[in-house]
């Protein structure tokens, strides 16, 4: 496990969340003199609407990750990349599998080795803090969040660490609290039973910090390490005490865990609105990583019938989706 450089592109983390993506987790390996690429990936049926059984598309699971060169001759990398896409396209063909969509990790760039295999489109930036600094709450943090966490200390909230998930319960109020304020989508939506297979098969991988407040807990956020990196990985709020800034105090405590514990860098991810990445600018002055996705039809012919099919349905489909026939 001490090759894959990030827990996303762990086979554990594909195998956790095949239950939350639909589909089955699938891995693709080459190891060649020139090097060794691995990639894993969610294998979707294609919709029984559209009458192809047997065929599928894949999608990479939840978080960051798509192909990755594990080893390489640095003279030969063009050469591996050129290997891998033909290696790929052949298993394609042998698994029936039409279309790809990938979600590339942003710290890593692995997008920049498959610029040429995939058809990259810009998705916004993800942050981090930087970890390897001195003092990163004076070095990274704004003045502003720094007041705020000093703040919330003032007024008693403290944090208390949970390696085995035990408050996951605690958790989905507050999760169900924040959404009913802020719907997302069903996507990142979690249920409880779901969360506390997390935690067992990602057992010392994964932590919560929980804020308390009264008694009570008003904050609490889900953690994810392996390697140099530590991710800020789901958050949960009462919107009652957003003043207190508890969720300020737990980012400050989760760093100083990642310092402790040899981390170079926190992950606080991207954000869905202008106001979210607002706040989690707060808390680095120099950890900005590009987000890219992938898309790649390994099968022209099919995808425009799947596409065509779709056309004539009761419901159109939506031309920013991909793959087209699933929009």
């Amino acid at each position: 496990m001490n090759e894959f450089p990030d827990i996303y592109f762990l086979p554990i983390w594909g195998n956790v969340y095949a239950e939350h993506d639909p589909g089955v987790v699938d891995r693709f390996f080459l190891n060649v003199p020139e090097g060794r690429v691995y990639y894993q990936f969610m294998k979707r049926p294609i919709p029984d609407e559209l009458s192809y059984p047997g065929y599928y598309d894949t999608v990479t699971p939840y978080g960051f990750n798509g192909p990755l060169i594990l080893e390489c001759d640095p003279a030969a990398k063009t050469t591996l990349v050129q290997m891998y896409d033909q290696a790929f396209q052949e298993y394609c063909e042998q698994k029936k599998i039409i279309a790809e969509y990938i979600r590339f990790n942003p710290w890593l760039e692995n997008h920049r080795d498959f610029s040429e295999t995939y058809s990259l489109n810009y998705n916004n930036y993800t942050l981090y803090t930087d970890l390897e600094v001195e003092d990163f709450f004076m070095q990274e943090f704004s003045s502003k969040i720094r007041n705020l966490i000093r703040k919330a200390i003032r007024m008693g909230v403290e944090v208390e660490f949970d390696s085995s998930g035990d408050q996951l319960p605690e958790f989905q109020r507050l999760y169900q609290m924040m959404t009913e304020k802020n719907p997302v989508s069903d996507y990142y939506q979690f249920d409880t039973t779901f969360l506390q297979n997390t935690f067992k098969m990602l057992k010392g991988k994964q932590f919560m910090l929980n804020a308390r407040y009264q008694n009570q807990i008003i904050s609490s956020a889900i953690f994810l390490h392996h390697g140099n990196y530590l991710h800020y990985h789901l958050s949960a709020n009462d919107p009652a005490y957003y003043s207190l800034n508890a969720n300020s105090l737990i980012l400050c405590r989760a760093a100083e865990w990642g310092k402790r514990n040899g981390k170079k860098q926190f992950h606080l991810g991207g954000a869905f609105s202008d106001s979210l990445f607002a706040f989690k600018q707060q808390f680095t002055k120099r950890g900005k990583c590009d987000y890219y996705v992938g898309k790649k039809i390994r099968n022209r012919e099919l995808y425009d019938e799947l596409v065509n099919a779709r056309g004539k349905s009761e419901n159109p489909p939506n031309s920013g989706y991909f793959p087209l026939y699933r929009g």
